[in-house]
């Protein structure tokens, strides 16, 4: 398999890649899926801001099963701060995010941000909703911990196009030290399953994608994780590191330098809503304290186009971090090799 070259994005991804999802997606879906891919370049380039957002990110349930080193998840205090007293967000409120979503023809929703979406119960019954909504683009990253056999096959059969796999590594003695609280054998099982049931189904979708987080531990064995995953699911990539500032810094990699020519493009793409309704412009740890509304009590439209989405967009049109210190704490923990 053709090994890429490292790009220089702190935003992109690289990896085993060769835009198998966009030409599997793009044959599956049609024109709609096309056309919603150049709005996506064009809101990725700053160029345009659409009626409503192009993407939706909902973080269903805000906590997790694993505390994993590199997240907020994995540190306490964070966590805490994070989402204490958080609960699953309710379904009267999603039917109203989604109705909402259909109305403006929304083309792409998430089905996590920091946290374990297969915490949600009822979390297929939720997708088979945005999918008959009139959502293209169905996506969920998981740890695979929960992923059982069951759970497995309604997902398959539940309308998702993408599901990534959050593993960062391929063996158990690495996994028990990154991955802190998960099984290795439970995620491989797991994972395998899940893969062998689409084949048999003669399923495209969901593309099936293995993860890794760039670290001092994980970046000495990029080449044996390729081979193992790249065995297993469609695509393997890996993610430039991302530090919690005053946490995690040491475990970047060693040649590893913060990215200078940082630019943000977030707010031009998507919302993050969280389980409690809370709206962000953008899925980064630091964006937590910067609610820009509420769909409890605001339409997702007039969020989108509120005062304090133009105000961040102008600032970040201008590279000006500064105005909002969560964007310069931001702007300063991206690595890049």
């Amino acid at each position: 398999m053709k090994k890429q070259n490292l790009v220089d994005s702190p935003k992109e991804m690289f990896g085993e890649r060769e835009d198998y999802a966009e030409r599997i997606l793009s044959k599956e879906l049609g024109n709609d899926y096309v056309n919603y891919r150049k709005k996506w370049i064009k809101a990725c380039n700053r160029k345009v801001v659409t009626d409503f957002p192009l993407y939706i990110q909902i973080e269903h349930v805000g906590r997790c099963n694993l505390h994993c080193a590199t997240c907020i998840q994995g540190i306490k205090e964070l966590r805490d701060k994070y989402s204490q007293g958080f609960k699953p967000l309710d379904m009267e409120l999603y039917k109203k995010i989604i109705t909402e979503a259909k109305k403006y023809k929304c083309p792409s929703i998430a089905f996590h941000n920091n946290d374990e979406p297969l915490i949600l119960q009822d979390l297929e019954v939720r997708i088979k909703m945005a999918k008959e909504a009139g959502f293209l683009d169905l996506i969920m990253t998981t740890n695979a911990n929960l992923l059982t056999q069951e759970r497995a096959d309604k997902l398959l059969l539940s309308g998702l196009t993408k599901i990534n796999f959050s593993v960062d590594t391929f063996n158990e003695a690495d996994y028990e030290k990154i991955r802190l609280g998960g099984n290795f054998k439970t995620v491989l099982k797991n994972i395998e399953y899940f893969s062998q049931s689409k084949k048999k189904l003669n399923l495209k979708l969901p593309v099936t994608r293995a993860t890794c987080v760039l670290t001092k531990f994980t970046i000495k064995k990029m080449d044996q994780f390729r081979d193992f995953w790249s065995k297993r699911v469609d695509m393997v990539e890996f993610q430039n590191f991302l530090a919690l500032k005053g946490y995690t810094e040491k475990m970047r990699p060693p040649k590893a330098k913060i990215f200078k020519d940082f630019t943000c493009n977030s707010p031009w793409q998507q919302i993050v809503i969280r389980a409690n309704g809370d709206v962000l412009p953008c899925c980064s740890f630091y964006s937590a304290t910067m609610v820009v509304g509420n769909v409890k009590h605001s339409s997702i439209h007039e969020i989108w186009h509120s005062q304090k989405m133009r105000e961040i967009r102008n600032e970040l049109l201008k590279n000006n971090f500064n105005f909002f210190p969560n964007c310069k704490i931001c702007s300063e923990t991206f690595y890049t090799l």
